[in-house]
């Protein structure tokens, strides 16, 4: 059952690269702390598959309640609420705090990050990710399209108070004390050659397997592995060349950080 768009997001694509970095950057076993679970989709992968016991907050009262059928421990109500955080979190610490896709819905997402020190307990790890507004086709989007639509999904989510780009964000995560022990992009997009090399490409297979039981033969076929090998090759330059300008060409950033105090 989706309760929400990012629960229908998974249910639909399945998880993205940065939230299946985020559980696999969780040491097995821990005990985790999750803001923002939505309906419990990456707790509940983290209980069965990593042996972790998750609580979470989550301000949405039909997620929360889903996510408890999951198995996490869920408070229901405001991150911006500190009152309520700190009264709902009081005497209890965790080896790994998980805050993926929740920061920008922030009024004061610093006010989050610097309390996230009194949640984690000693050696503990906590993993942030956000999307990064400046990336290559929100650039696009903005300066050649002149659009600025909001969505019910996505980098220009309705429901998002706050903008980050990659430099943006690491400067934030700093700002409050943190150290970044490693970080990763959901994907890479590369300017001038993302259309060519992977839009098209990409939408040519999809419009050549559309109701087909097998992958085409004949010329047909042909064209479909050919924009494959396409595909596969934008990935590999992506790969390279993208790291080189992440805050030109990651859409998505992830942050596994530790306590510098």
């Amino acid at each position: 059952m989706a309760v929400n768009p990012y629960d229908s997001l998974v249910a639909s694509h399945g998880l993205s690269a940065t939230q299946k970095q985020a559980i696999a950057w969780v040491p097995e076993g821990s005990r985790v702390l999750e803001l923002g679970c939505a309906g419990g989709y990456i707790g509940e992968i983290l209980m069965r598959q990593r042996g972790c016991s998750v609580d979470a907050l989550e301000i949405d009262a039909a997620s929360a309640e889903l996510a408890r059928t999951r198995g996490l421990t869920v408070w229901q109500g405001s991150l911006d609420d500190m009152a309520f955080v700190n009264g709902a979190l009081e005497g209890r610490s965790y080896d790994a705090i998980v805050a993926t896709d929740v920061l920008e819905h922030l009024r004061e997402p610093e006010l989050v990050l610097a309390a996230m020190h009194r949640w984690l307990a000693p050696g503990g790890v906590a993993i942030v990710a956000v999307p990064n507004i400046a990336a290559w086709s929100m650039r696009v989007q903005l300066g050649v399209r002149g659009n600025f639509d909001y969505e019910d999904t996505g980098q220009l989510d309705r429901t998002h108070l706050r903008f980050y780009t990659w430099e943006s964000f690491i400067a934030l995560v700093k700002s409050q004390g943190w150290r970044i022990e490693e970080t990763m992009a959901d994907s890479w997009e590369l300017p001038g050659l993302q259309r060519l090399m992977f839009e098209l490409p990409r939408a040519l297979r999809t419009r050549l397997l559309d109701g087909q039981a097998a992958e085409p033969t004949g010329t047909a076929g042909r064209i479909f592995h050919g924009a494959g090998r396409v595909l596969r090759l934008h990935q590999r330059v992506a790969n390279r060349l993208g790291p080189l300008r992440p805050n030109l060409c990651a859409t998505h950033v992830a942050l596994r950080i530790r306590s510098a105090r």
